[in-house]
């Protein structure tokens, strides 16, 4: 499979990251974006692995109790003993596989938030400084996370409601582009977890998962006074001698557990810039 071509080109380095689900890195935007592409590369074929290996598992369950059944009505022999055996040695290989996917996958965030970010801005950081990143790989509801679960309650047809709370600081990062302004941000997830059960007309019980999340994303510059003057702007701002320093921050609020759209932050350090102007000569 491809999935299992592009894990063993991975490097040592690479393949412990995905292991361990922590990336810590302090190197130039260039050679840390060809450290974490093939990656993002093998993530992406595993999801769609798993995803399929998941569907064939289910279905083979299910077509093997039909052959057990059938079996028994015609009788075992040594050709149906072989069928049999050889199907379960594929399904248990499928269940093999899929474990193994899940235990190299991480968070969608890295893929399609982290990933897109470092490479929209790549050209913008000073490819000779090196870049500190820190970002948390492994689930964002992982026990780990968990700040607090709160007692059941009832309400309307739901017996029993349990509500959860996570924190998940998932990114940091450090750098400085190419015009000598320092950067940094992180991106904090705080989550609610709401699990309700209820028992239908027919007397199934359902449960339902639903989730709330908070992405609270901070963005501090420091622009060189030399090259910039600066406007009024959202956020906090102070300085020193040298720098304007700049803070901003925004909340973006979502309905899923789904990664958040690049561009807000993206759209936080271009705010910045917008309140900033060439410094005058002689300033």
């Amino acid at each position: 499979m491809n999935v299992l071509k592009a894990y063993r080109s991975l490097t040592a380095e690479q393949k412990r990251t995905l292991r361990e689900k922590r990336l810590e890195m302090n190197r130039p935007i260039g050679p840390l974006l060809e450290f974490l592409k093939p990656l993002g590369a093998c993530d992406a074929m595993a999801d769609k692995v798993r995803t399929k290996l998941g569907c064939t598992f289910g279905l083979g369950i299910v077509v093997a109790i039909v052959l057990v059944i059938l079996f028994s009505n015609l009788g075992w022999g040594p050709l149906t003993l072989v069928a049999m055996a050889a199907f379960v040695a594929v399904l248990v290989g499928a269940g093999v596989l899929w474990g193994w996917t899940r235990g190299i996958d991480v968070s969608n965030n890295f893929r399609q938030f982290a990933l897109p970010v470092l490479t929209v801005l790549r050209e913008d950081f000073d490819p000779e400084s090196p870049v500190h990143i820190s970002v948390d790989l492994s689930s964002a509801t992982s026990a780990a996370k968990k700040t607090g679960e709160g007692a059941p309650y009832k309400h309307g047809a739901y017996y029993k409601i349990i509500d959860s709370t996570y924190v998940d600081p998932w990114m940091s990062l450090d750098g400085v582009l190419v015009d000598g302004t320092k950067l940094k941000w992180s991106v904090t997830d705080k989550i609610r977890e709401r699990k309700k059960t209820k028992r239908n007309p027919r007397g199934k019980i359902k449960t339902k998962t639903k989730y709330k999340k908070k992405s609270e994303i901070e963005v501090a510059m420091g622009l060189r006074k030399k090259t910039y003057e600066m406007t009024a702007t959202e956020g906090q701002m102070s300085g020193d001698e040298k720098r304007h320093s700049v803070k901003l921050e925004r909340e973006v609020v979502s309905a899923s557990l789904d990664p958040i759209d690049p561009r807000a932050l993206l759209d936080l350090v271009a705010d910045v810039f917008r309140s900033a102007a060439p410094a005058k000569e002689g300033a």
